[in-house]
């Protein structure tokens, strides 16, 4: 492996992209001072991984960036990259050429590269870990490196020696190894002492071990009864409670899927509303349509049956002339409808007669014309043709303007028709805009509907959730009332309030006792109604307290004062053995006040017992731990659901929860019952928008129909128009081809004989086939004017039949104003008929859709009446099933209050849960199950004589055999770990010492072959400060020139230090080669002959290693085969220069 080439851009001095070349052998670097030599030792260094800113120069590692000068900038980042040829694989990659690449950016982040592909620094480390080439190997001797092992002493000299034979892993190694063995001994100490304290322990746990075994079983069969009779009791309140729970289960089931069914209902019920509104609302528009139809047909028919009543009196007065007249009418009618046909005949004969006309006087005049141009001469030949010309021209002129006055009004209809057509489009296009608005209004009707069904879905799911928390309350409210009335008494909170506000009060009773946890029950039964009492200073305190409560009005509360005098049951318990319960008080109790109250109270095991007592000392009381109170002629037993004021503030915190969630619930049912309300009013206005577009379409439909009809009566009077100009267009037309040959003919008048003579002739022969279009023109006039003249006659004779059968008609109108009134009233009477008879269709129509509508509402009412029971029968059902299962629910809440209670007595009795309870077996006893109560009494007394024991000696003493053994365990694997790490670290010593031994021998032969060559004659040598250990033993470094005696090199001259420190790095070297080596002016101090010296000991490194130096030396110039210069301009930056160095190249550059 050697180095192939260096590439720098912004590195230090080298602000452009620099590349070095580098081949096996010598490569000299020269230049002047300050160019930038040593930044290419500085480049090789920091990209082989340096960190170490005083080896780079600099202060701190971002100055490795080219800083600029006066004429360029700095830049942002510098880049080092080299290549090393890997073909004996040196390095552990399967490659020929590996690239190293290291950047580093002003603001401080860096990058590495390997190959082009990103890397850590660590992984060029390894990577060079084992090729005798990196960051701590002396491959790279820069200008301090000579001077810093001249001054080195004995131990720094060892550690480059260790360094270049590779012992500093292994010594790493065995400090690691040397760490942990002084840890495993503290380890060991700390064992054996916690041993010993172990044993020390175990001796008096043994004997509490014994004595708590006796103890134990005792309790055992304590606690075997306690389990036993718990069970029992549990097993009572369970089977009650499975019956609950069985029945709750169905009514459950009942109840869900009525719950169901409603909401069902009421969603119909909701859509039925909705369709019957509808139908109420169609049903009210067309009842008052109806109304209004009848009373126009009442209306209509009262005034048909007038007229037809004043048209039967004229009738009866006319009767005799009105078949007459009506003959007459009849025929006067049929000589209208054949008047109307006449006047169309005429209308068509007349146009076709005055053209007929006009085309026989146009040949008839040019047949004049053309027979006077034959008879005239030529000059008055010549003066009919320009007659006839001018007659023509007018004749033109008049149908020109008949012709503009028809495509004026053609234009006028072509300008109403493009109105139409333009308001036709206005039309579609309102009509599209109305489609698209009506159907935008359909989607927003549709998604507010949308919106609506789904908030009704949220609405009938708060409702839901606010009927499940109005459940939850009641349920809360049961089990409060339930445990409130297992309690013996409650007190009034306000009156208490009131009363723990006066002067005088000192606490509440139970305060000032210091009442153990275990005589809770027993205390509260001793006080009686006094267990919730305040405590006043005096009695004067106490009146007034009372007077104040008595003013208020209220009460329930229970006053003492501590002056209360009862009997001293001491000198009677001592004698039957008894507690005396005001001696078990607390440290902190109010004995004074404790006495007053308790001190005729005595402790003892079971009511029978205590019933004994009281019978023969009936001046005291008598209580059991469970609460059993015991007086002469009276027992007070105990609530057996074990019911405390706890229990009651817990129920009553349950049921304030309960009602903030009913509160809750109906916060959220509020807005979603008002986003119901508005979502269904927009859904009607949604509704209502686009009825109203529906309607704007149909009217706008309408009209475009009478648009359309309105174009194609225009179009008709358009094509008539356009006939017209047709037929005005092939008369002018005509006109101009007779123009054109009169033009030709007056031309030819006008010309020569010969011509005149030509036109002569050839008028005489037009003369002649004019004659003949004149004598066809003639006769299709006449004829036409036949046709006319008798239409007219027919007309004439039709409005002369006209004229008699009106003065006929008059005749036989005696009475004119009657005949008129009665013409009238039977048109009247005709009117009102058929506006009766439209009317009563329209009347018929609504009737028939009111029908329907009536049909569908009564369907529609039926089936809300049907769902409306429906809904009232399962809101029934619901009801009940809710308060059926409120009736459960404070039974079950007070079987579960007494519940509790039992297992609160195994938990705090027996530290037993129910499931042991209930599967406990009968205990193995000789006494009948009857008698189990007063056997466990007798056991538990006998258990309290036996006084206190440590119950878990024996589990103490297990645990600390259990521990002794398992430390003991520990500490012999302890003494295994430190007999092999002691192998272990022999194992580091031996592998260093000959790692190292074998380096020394090594370096200390090349040391002296090389000391000879650098000073001939002179002695050098290495030797062991401490031959006996070689493991610490420093080396101290011996150089003798040829005629001194000194050895030590710091009695040398400069020089003479040097050449022995350039002869011990390269005794390095040699025993331990690495690929290639940097030298940066380390020949400097050395004259020419000493330089001749280090130059043949260069010389034998040239075929085996790759040398780069950096010199200032001419004879170092001549040793090298490839030589580098390097320059830098004023202001700018470092360059470099290369030059093969042959065997005739002699001198520098």
């Amino acid at each position: 492996m050697y180095l192939k080439s260096l590439k720098l851009v912004g590195f230090k001095s080298f602000a452009d992209r620099t590349h070095l070349e580098f081949r096996q052998g010598v490569t000299v670097v020269v230049g002047p001072n300050g160019s930038g030599k040593s930044n290419i030792v500085d480049a090789l260094s920091w990209v082989l991984g340096t960190q170490s800113t005083t080896t780079l120069r600099t202060s701190k590692m971002e100055d490795v960036v080219f800083a600029g000068t006066a004429s360029r900038p700095s830049l942002g980042r510098a880049e080092v990259s080299i290549v090393l040829d890997n073909s004996d694989r040196s390095l552990a990659l399967d490659l020929d050429e590996v690239a190293i690449t290291r950047r580093l950016y002003r603001d401080g982040s860096r990058d590495y590269e390997l190959n082009g592909v990103s890397c850590r620094l660590l992984d060029i480390t390894e990577l060079f870990s084992d090729s005798g080439v990196g960051r701590h190997q002396h491959v790279i001797v820069g200008q301090g490196r000579i001077e810093r092992i001249l001054n080195a002493g004995a131990d720094e000299h060892r550690g480059v020696v260790e360094e270049a034979a590779g012992v500093l892993k292994h010594r790493q190694r065995m400090e690691r190894a040397i760490r942990r063995l002084e840890r495993t001994d503290v380890d060991l100490n700390r064992l054996q002492d916690l041993l010993g304290e172990i044993k020390r322990q175990m001796r008096p746990l043994k004997r509490q071990a014994k004595a708590a075994e006796r103890h134990g079983g005792l309790r055992a069969e304590i606690r075997s009864l306690r389990l036993y009779l718990g069970g029992e009791g549990l097993r009572s309140i369970d089977g009650r409670l499975l019956a609950i729970e069985s029945e709750e289960s169905r009514l459950a089931q009942v109840l869900a899927g009525t719950e169901e069914q409603l909401r069902v209902d009421r969603v119909r019920h909701d859509e039925l509303n909705q369709a019957a509104g509808e139908v109420g609302r169609a049903l009210e528009r067309d009842s008052s349509a109806a109304a209004r139809l009848e009373t126009t047909i009442e209306r209509l028919r009262t005034t048909a049956s007038v007229a037809h009543e004043r048209t039967r009196a004229g009738r009866e007065r006319l009767e005799g002339a009105e078949a007459r007249r009506r003959d007459l009418v009849e025929e006067r009618d049929a000589i209208e409808i054949d008047l109307t046909d006449i006047d169309g005949e005429i209308e068509g004969v007349a146009p076709r007669v005055d053209t007929d006309e006009r085309r026989f006087r146009d040949v008839e005049a040019e047949e004049r014309s053309l027979l006077d141009q034959s008879s005239l001469t030529p000059e008055g030949a010549l003066a009919v043709v320009r007659g006839e010309v001018r007659s023509l021209e007018n004749a033109q002129d008049r149908d020109d303007h008949e012709l503009e006055s028809v495509e004026g009004r053609r234009s006028a209809i072509e300008g109403r028709g493009d109105d139409a057509s333009e308001r036709l489009s206005g039309l579609e296009s309102e009509i599209h805009q109305l489609d698209a608005q009506a159907v935008a209004a359909s989607d927003q009707h549709d998604r507010i509907r949308m919106m609506r069904e789904e908030t009704q879905e949220r609405r009938d799911r708060a409702e839901e959730a606010h009927r499940a928390a109005e459940t939850a309350r009641e349920r809360t409210d049961a089990r409060l009332e339930a445990i409130t009335t297992a309690m013996d008494g409650t007190a009034d909170e306000t009156s208490r309030d009131l009363v723990a506000g006066a002067e005088g009060v000192r606490g509440s009773l139970t305060s000032l006792l210091d009442i153990p946890p275990d005589l809770a029950g027993a205390v509260d039964s001793a006080l009686a109604p006094w267990v919730d009492g305040l405590v006043f200073t005096d009695e004067e305190a106490l009146t007034s307290a009372v007077a104040a409560l008595k003013t208020s009005g209220g009460g329930g509360v229970p006053l003492v004062t501590g002056a209360r005098h009862t009997p001293d049951a001491g000198a009677i318990a001592g004698e039957l053995g008894a507690d005396l319960l005001v001696d078990l008080l607390g440290a902190n109790a109010d004995l004074d006040l404790a006495r007053s109250l308790l001190g005729d109270v005595v402790l003892v095991e079971g009511w029978t017992t205590a019933h004994r007592i009281v019978s023969v000392h009936p001046e005291v009381r008598a209580v059991t731990p469970e609460g059993d109170l015991v007086v002469h002629g009276a027992i007070h037993v105990a609530h057996p659901d074990g019911v405390t004021p706890a229990m009651v503030e817990t129920a009553a915190l349950a049921l304030e929860e309960s009602e903030l969630e009913v509160a809750r619930a109906t916060s959220r049912l509020t807005p979603v019952e008002r986003e119901f309300h508005r979502v269904r009013d927009e859904e009607r206005v949604a509704l209502e928008a686009l009825e109203g577009l529906e309607a704007k379409l149909t009217v706008a439909t309408e009209e475009l129909g009478r648009v359309r009809r309105s174009m194609t009566s225009l179009e008709e009077e358009k094509t008539r128009l356009t006939a017209r100009v047709d037929a005005l267009k092939a008369a002018m037309n005509e006109r101009t081809v007779r123009l054109d040959g009169l033009g030709d003919r007056l031309a030819a008048l006008e010309g020569e004989e010969a011509d005149r003579q030509r036109i002569i002739a050839e008028i005489d022969r037009q003369r002649e086939e004019v004659s003949a279009r004149r004598e066809e023109a003639r006769v299709t006039w006449q004829t036409s004017q036949g046709e006319l003249r008798a239409a007219r006659e027919r007309r004439q004779l039709y409005f002369q039949r006209l004229t008699e059968i009106a003065s006929e008609i008059r005749r036989h109108d005696e009475h004119p104003v009657d005949a008129a009134d009665l013409s009238q009233l039977g048109a009247i009477e005709e009117w009102a008929r058929r506006a009766s008879e439209v009317a009563a269709r329209r009347l018929e129509e609504l009737r028939t859709r009111q029908s329907e509508l009536r049909a569908a509402g009564g369907e529609t009412t039926q089936e809300l009446e049907r769902v409306a029971t429906a809904i009232e029968t399962n809101r029934d059902q619901v009801d009940a099933a809710r308060q059926q299962l409120s009736r459960f629910e404070v039974e079950r809440t007070e079987l579960e209050v007494r519940r509790e209670g039992v297992a609160e007595g195994l938990r705090r009795d027996a530290d037993a849960d129910e499931k042991q309870a209930l599967s406990a077996p009968m205990p193995e006893i000789d006494e009948e199950p009857e008698e189990f109560p007063s056997v466990l009494e007798s056991r538990e007394a006998e258990l309290r004589r036996m006084g206190p024991v440590n119950p878990l000696a024996a589990e103490e003493y297990a645990e600390l055999e259990e521990r002794h053994d398992h430390i003991a365990d520990q500490l012999a694997d302890l003494q295994g770990s430190r007999a092999e790490v002691r192998k272990v670290i022999e194992a580091l010593d031996i592998e260093i010492q000959e790692r190292f031994l074998s380096a020394f021998e090594e370096i200390a032969a090349a040391y002296e072959r090389n000391f000879s060559i650098l000073f001939p004659g002179g002695k050098g040598r290495m030797r062991l400060t401490d031959p006996s250990e070689p493991l610490t033993s420093g080396i101290e470094i011996a150089a003798q020139p040829l005629g001194k005696k000194v050895a030590k090199l710091s009695l040398l001259s400069g020089g003479e230090r040097s050449m022995a420190a350039l002869a011990f790095l390269f005794s390095v070297f040699e025993a331990r080669p690495s690929p290639f080596y940097i030298l940066d002016e380390v020949e400097a101090a050395l004259d020419d002959a000493n330089l001749r010296r280090f130059l043949r000991l260069l010389e034998s490194f040239r075929s085996d290693s790759q040398l780069v130096i950096i010199t200032h030396q001419q004879q170092t110039m001549e040793a090298a085969d490839v030589l580098y210069g390097v320059t830098m301009e004023p202001g700018g930056s470092s360059s470099v220069l290369r030059k093969e160095v042959t065997a005739a190249t002699s001198g520098g550059l």
